[in-house]
């Protein structure tokens, strides 16, 4: 049952019992400014405690609390004498709470009078006497919500943690423990709600904080606060944001998908219920687009990549690894906030039902997990943008409103020895000089498409194979490539391949940069489309230009060295190009395009096959990459806003 939007307990409960101080009241506060000010009374003005000593010991029986206190300041003082003030002050210190008024925290009210039209049953179970808990009470307004007042004084009942309080509380109801809530905010308090055997919800305004409740494994359920939690989706408003969940990670795991989708988002969520905030998320998703078709996508950052397929009709998650690493320690894996890999599979799980669909997952690259995190996230929200998506249209077709002015010379955006010539959103035409050659690259989309490749150099360079590379990708891209190499004195093969790469990859990047301001761009994208994609491409490529320059291959099967071995190095493709040659030249399109590269190498291929199936794949990644976005209008690809 949800109670106004707040707080959510299992639908067969009857009774809620709540303790006082850090769950229903602000006394906190009150208590810090208290002790410090009897202790100035009398132990002299240099004993004074901090709020963190303060909230560890909250939850003590008062004569404990300041046990503990005069024990501490004795500690940092020396005065041993300061013990014998114990009594005296504690007779104040409770004299004190008696007569304050302390306000209710925020959402109590709610929950209260939500849980009395449900017809609940409410207690209080304190660690203070029940006259005193009558008094606060009383003075807060609140004492007439509840049915029963426990505390520290009946019979013989042990203190938390033990559950006696808890069980005397239930017993006394007449509802079993089972059918109770028990709210705390302390591991003491959630201790013996647990032992009582009811279900224990913990809240961080009071105690502990919401990671140390979250880690003592006592609670149920951990909540930050009472606020009312609420998710929205914009379509088209990417930059605006406001999230806040109890985890900064989580959070940051459903900007990615937010961002990918294109749509800004508001999100206030106050529990650790990933599954919940997940499942609700799914079905924003689906009010904010049409039916759901297949899609997959890799996602991928720095050394984390991942695919993700989207299939409509399963349910749930699944979740596998590749190139032999292990699931359960990649799971078990701390990811900054997160201290382990089950908020995060908990949220796509929920999000898997809100969208009546299957989330399939392969974790590929793995260096950082949180970087592996965010790939799967980022691949997750490209995944459902297809999804809800008729497919990418001609970039070559007409904008709905081309401006002038546009074409020709434009403004310099280059440094040193590069030249932009041209740029517009459908020309680009880039131009490098420097001691050794000078490089032309042109990208037209308005002409046939393919690849000419025109090379002046030593009559030991051999590059004329990569002409024919360049035309596989020219025609995934759905664009006409031009270049122009010139370098009649240059021995180096390696040279020639990386310079046309870092060339094609700055005109790449302009056209990136105009469609950013101009029209928006998506940023990202990969060879994959459909799930089918995924069981048929041995070689997948994807490609993120957001200013992070990277290649990474990723095998399946075997180690790196092993696939060095049988396809990277040493190898002759297309005639005459050397395949070392080849990583020279996706690390200079990757500089020169401020771009990641991932490649997954699923399935061995002989190198003259697989080369052109990877140059298939990065024309259909780098197509996507450049397809218009209107919902990120004038916004750099990556979530942080940035593109160096």
């Amino acid at each position: 049952m949800d109670l106004a939007g707040r707080l959510v307990l299992p639908d067969p409960t009857k009774a809620v019992l709540f303790d006082m101080d850090g769950v229903l009241l602000d006394s906190l506060g009150l208590d810090f400014a208290i002790v410090n000010m009897l202790l100035a009374r009398h132990a002299g003005t240099g004993a004074t405690v901090s709020m963190d000593l303060i909230r560890s010991l909250f939850a003590l029986h008062p004569p404990e609390f300041w046990s503990q206190i005069l024990l501490r300041v004795a500690e940092e003082t020396g005065d041993t004498g300061v013990a014998g003030h114990h009594a005296a002050i504690l007779a104040e210190y409770e004299e004190a709470r008696r007569g304050a008024v302390f306000e209710t925290l925020p959402g109590i009210p709610e929950i209260l009078k939500a849980a009395r039209e449900r017809g609940l049953l409410l207690a209080v179970v304190s660690n203070n006497a029940a006259a005193d808990v009558d008094t606060i009470l009383e003075r807060a307004g609140i004492r007439g919500a509840f049915d029963l007042v426990a505390g520290n004084d009946h019979g013989n009942l042990a203190q938390k943690p033990a559950p006696d309080t808890y069980l005397f509380a239930a017993q006394t109801l007449g509802v079993s423990p089972g059918a109770c809530a028990v709210i705390e905010d302390s591991l003491i308090g959630a201790e013996a709600g647990r032992h009582a055997g009811c279900h224990t919800v913990a809240v961080s305004t009071g105690g502990h904080g919401f990671e140390t409740l979250e880690r003592s494994g006592f609670a149920h359920a951990v909540y930050s606060g009472f606020s009312v939690n609420r998710l929205s989706l914009v379509p088209g408003e990417v930059t605006k944001k406001r999230i806040l969940t109890p985890n900064d990670f989580v959070s940051h795991m459903v900007e990615h998908v937010a961002w990918r989708l294109g749509a800004g988002i508001d999100l206030q969520w106050n529990n650790n219920s990933w599954a919940a905030l997940g499942r609700l998320l799914g079905e924003r998703v689906l009010e904010t687009g049409g039916p759901l078709r297949p899609a997959a996508a890799i996602g991928m950052i720095d050394d984390g990549s991942a695919e993700v397929s989207l299939v409509p009709g399963d349910k749930g998650l699944a979740l596998e690894t590749a190139g032999g690493l292990s699931l359960g320690w990649f799971l078990s894996l701390r990811a900054e906030q997160a201290v382990d890999g089950v908020p995060m599979t908990r949220l796509l799980d929920g999000m898997a039902k809100g969208l009546g669909a299957g989330i399939h997952v392969r974790v590929c690259g793995m260096e950082d997990p949180h970087h592996t995190w965010e790939a799967v996230f980022r691949g997750a929200g490209v995944a459902l943008a297809k999804a809800r998506m008729p497919k990418t249209e001609s970039l070559s077709a007409p904008a709905p409103a081309e401006r002038a002015g546009t074409t020709g010379k434009p403004e310099p955006r280059g440094t040193g020895d590069l030249e932009v010539v041209e740029v517009s959103r459908l020309k680009t035409r880039v131009r490098r000089r420097t001691a050794e050659s000078v490089v032309e690259a042109a990208l037209d989309f308005t002409c046939p498409c393919g690849a000419s490749l025109t090379a002046t150099t030593g009559p030991s360079v051999r590059v004329t194979g990569l002409s024919i590379l360049l035309d596989i990708l020219a025609r995934e891209l759905g664009a006409r490539l031009e270049v122009e190499f010139t370098a009649s004195r240059l021995s180096s093969s390696h040279v020639a391949a990386e310079d046309t790469g870092l060339v094609l990859g700055r005109a790449l990047k302009e056209m990136v940069l105009w469609r950013m301001e101009e029209t928006g761009v998506n940023g990202a994208g990969s060879s994959v489309d459909t799930p089918a994609d995924l069981d048929t491409q041995a070689f997948r490529a994807a490609v993120s230009v957001e200013g992070r320059k990277s290649v990474k291959f990723v095998p399946f099967s075997g180690d790196y060295q092993a696939l060095r071995e049988r396809f990277l190095i040493g190898h002759t493709v297309c005639g005459d190009l050397f395949t070392e040659d080849l990583d020279d030249f996706l690390e200079g399109l990757c500089n020169g395009l401020s771009a990641g590269l991932v490649v997954h190498a699923a399935r061995d291929a002989a190198p003259e096959e697989g080369w052109r199936e990877l140059f298939a794949g990065l024309g259909r990644a780098l197509r996507e990459a450049l397809s218009e976005n209107p919902a990120r209008r004038g916004v750099p690809p990556g979530v942080k806003a940035t593109m160096a």
